[in-house]
């Protein structure tokens, strides 16, 4: 139990192996898990909060089900915050229940969770949330979330709307005056790839192209308005290459990756995000490379 809590309340041990809670726990209902600790433990949803690093208004969204926890990071919070012992930690960060083996009691303690985050590195990598659809990701994951504080961004892509279309140029600007580098690699709007990319979703010829250059243009101007000694921390360049991800790079630790499948497109396109978590090892790096090594081969512009 982490020292936060012990002050407010305690899970008993009993409860974690309950068949409610196992299930809470494996469908990671943090919704259904919180109301069983509130039943048993007759907890504030203030003290919910003050055990999980969340506020009362978040606990309340989550119960009422309008808020949902997806977020690896954001659930090992919430299993630390209430003791969870090992068995119960690992079917709610595995999203599995094992209902063959038999109930086990045990002693929390760092082996305990140094055992957890290797099962958790061993399924998922650095992989932080997946979402189905451009659209869901960015309802859970706003790019004001995203972009407010940065102070590094990469992106490659199509159309880069996620940065273009979703947050404003005068964000864009108020970025780079305050220190922030941007390296924008678009698809070639007159190029062969994006031509292919059109064909490919049954476009007319041109419509894929004619969005690209609204936001290639856009980009452009707010680099343009910009002071002159300030106008390289907004880099921009095109490349003409089969489109395959969308990825966005975020101070050196954070990386969406959106991937363009046949059938899925723009706003239905799954979403990763993606957290560093090692010096050269994980995902992180295959896209961080994907980016570096288009960009060396763009066009600036």
């Amino acid at each position: 139990m982490s020292s936060r809590n012990t002050a407010t309340f305690t899970v008993p041990a009993p409860l974690w192996d309950t068949d409610p809670v196992l299930d809470a726990l494996a469908a990671r209902d943090i919704a259904q898990l919180f109301r069983l600790v509130q039943r048993e433990t007759k907890v504030s949803q203030s003290h919910l909060g003050v055990a999980t690093g969340l506020s009362q208004a978040q606990v309340s969204e989550i119960i009422s089900g309008s808020r949902r926890v997806s977020s690896i990071d954001v659930l090992t919070r919430i299993a630390s915050g209430l003791g969870m012992p090992s068995r119960a930690r690992i079917t709610l960060l595995l999203g599995e229940r094992n209902r063959t083996s038999a109930p086990v009691a045990f002693a929390a303690s760092s082996a305990e969770q140094q055992a957890t985050e290797q099962e958790l590195t061993a399924r998922y990598g650095d992989v932080e949330a997946v979402y189905p659809s451009r659209s869901e990701f960015t309802s859970r994951m706003p790019p004001h979330d995203l972009f407010d504080n940065a102070t590094d961004i990469r992106a490659v892509g199509l159309s880069l709307n996620l940065i273009c279309q979703q947050y404003a140029d005068s964000q864009l600007a108020h970025l780079a005056q305050n220190g922030a580098h941007l390296r924008l690699l678009f698809l070639d709007p007159a190029g062969n790839a994006i031509r292919q990319r059109e064909i490919e979703e049954d476009m007319t010829a041109g419509t894929l192209g004619a969005l690209t250059t609204l936001n290639l243009q856009g980009v452009l101007r707010v680099r343009d308005r910009l002071p002159a000694d300030i106008r390289d921390r907004i880099e921009v360049a095109t490349y003409d290459q089969t489109i395959r991800a969308n990825i966005t790079l975020i101070n050196d630790s954070l990386c969406i990756a959106q991937h363009y499948l046949p059938h899925a497109r723009g706003v239905e396109s799954p979403t990763m995000v993606i957290k560093k978590r090692w010096p050269a090892a994980g995902l992180y790096h295959v896209f961080k490379r994907t980016f570096d090594e288009l960009w060396s081969g763009g066009q600036p512009r």
